[in-house]
């Protein structure tokens, strides 16, 4: 189960609520494992996720959404649908497990005219319907707020999407799978690009061979910041630009796991790369080698980001400057804790405190350069804070990586 049940309920209790009403995708799929296109596709269709203080979490989604219920079962057992979507079955078909279950799932559930009418019928399901209940404001959209308030009167409403934030700060083992399945894919797509990283290949080139791979590889590619010679300096979107002997081709780059975001980078040498840019490369290499030694629960975020700035200005390049060292990760590509100059940060740009690490947190450190005229560099890992330190879910090497034409030594980091 993605939901850690046990954590949620104990910051309810914290905040007096006696229900969590999930409303954006990502929480919707943290509290249920529930998705479908259609909720990623139109962000005006209600999708609810319901977790009491007391009972069994609910699913509240429209009719059509039964087939990806029935394809993929969430992990909540109790549903309540709305709407209307016609499906006819074939007198005395024998049908298939999917079909069977299509069809239980249509029969079974709770059914209800509209998304709020069956919202309200699941809230006094679980005995919240008059009490105080956290609504995730930030999936609602114009007058949603309104009208839920007016369907539930004798309850009180608490704007929650900084809870659910803060719930999710700390992964489960089916998230910390999804994250590594997730980063596994995208560093394939990755090295797929690397490998096409000849002098005359183009920047678009390696894009088609990321998302092809990563696809093949069973996620969703994201972005592909990847951009070659003096253009590494900046993200720009890849163009026809050809690779010439002497380049760099720094890589950041990400994707989806049925939910769960990759985010990662790393950089390649095609050729004998300029002096300079090797040199800063090294005092990269070192920062983020000083931040995971630094790693483990309770160490502060900004000393993580002391660290990373003090040792890559030590180590060659003294004018470095960064506005963050790295990110949490999860159902969103950035999520607390942010590795910034100050706590404050994180907490202005997520809505929650996060001061210092936490066993179970997943990480993204990251410590990229930029100079325009000469060219950019990216090291990125993510990884899990256990007890004892951390556990890395990249598995490529953080040397300055080297061409070659059968690709091993780019495609393995050996």
């Amino acid at each position: 189960m993605l939901l850690n049940l046990a954590r949620s309920r104990a910051l309810m209790a914290e905040r007096g609520l006696d229900a969590l009403v999930a409303a954006s995708p990502e929480d919707v799929i943290y509290a249920s494992d529930f998705t479908s296109w259609t909720v990623d596709t139109f962000r005006d269709v209600a999708v609810y996720a319901v977790v009491p203080r007391a009972g069994d979490p609910a699913l509240v989604c429209a009719i059509d959404g039964a087939d990806y219920l029935a394809g993929r079962p969430a992990a909540v057992a109790r549903h309540y649908t709305y709407g209307t979507y016609h499906i006819e079955r074939a007198p005395d078909a024998v049908l298939d497990d999917a079909a069977a279950r299509l069809l239980a799932i249509r029969d079974g559930s709770s059914h209800h005219g509209s998304a709020t009418a069956a919202l309200v019928r699941a809230l006094r399901d679980c005995g919240a319907a008059g009490g105080a209940i956290g609504v995730d404001e930030r999936g609602l959209p114009p007058g949603r707020w309104d009208e839920l308030a007016a369907a539930l009167p004798g309850a009180v409403l608490r704007p929650a999407s900084d809870l659910f934030r803060a719930i999710r700060l700390v992964k489960t083992a089916a998230e910390v799978t999804r994250l590594a399945d997730a980063a596994r894919a995208v560093e394939e797509g990755m090295r797929a690009a690397f490998r096409r990283a000849a002098p005359g290949a183009t920047e678009l080139d390696l894009e088609r061979a990321f998302r092809a791979t990563v696809a093949a590889a069973g996620a969703a590619p994201g972005h592909f910041e990847t951009t070659a010679g003096t253009r590494s300096a900046a993200s720009f979107p890849a163009s026809d630009y050809r690779i010439r002997a002497g380049d760099i081709v720094r890589a950041d780059c990400g994707g989806r796991y049925r939910g769960y975001w990759a985010d990662t980078g790393r950089t390649v040498a095609v050729g004998a790369p300029p002096t300079r840019l090797a040199r800063y490369y090294a005092a990269l290499a070192a920062g983020i080698d000083a931040i995971l030694a630094a790693v483990r629960p309770g160490v502060a975020v900004d000393t993580l980001f002391a660290t990373g700035v003090e040792t890559v200005r030590a180590a060659g390049i003294p004018h470095y400057r960064r506005h963050h060292v790295g990110h949490g990760i999860g159902l969103d590509m950035y999520e607390a804790p942010l590795l910034a100059p100050s706590a404050d940060d994180g907490a202005r740009r997520f809505g929650v405190a996060a001061p210092r690490l936490e066993a179970g947190m997943v990480v993204n450190v990251e410590l990229p350069y930029y100079e325009l005229g000469l060219g950019g560099l990216q090291i990125e890992e993510t990884l899990v804070v256990r007890d004892d330190g951390y556990e890395l879910l990249t598995g490529a090497s953080r040397d300055l990586l080297a061409y070659a034409p059968a690709g091993e030594a780019v495609a393995d980091g050996e």
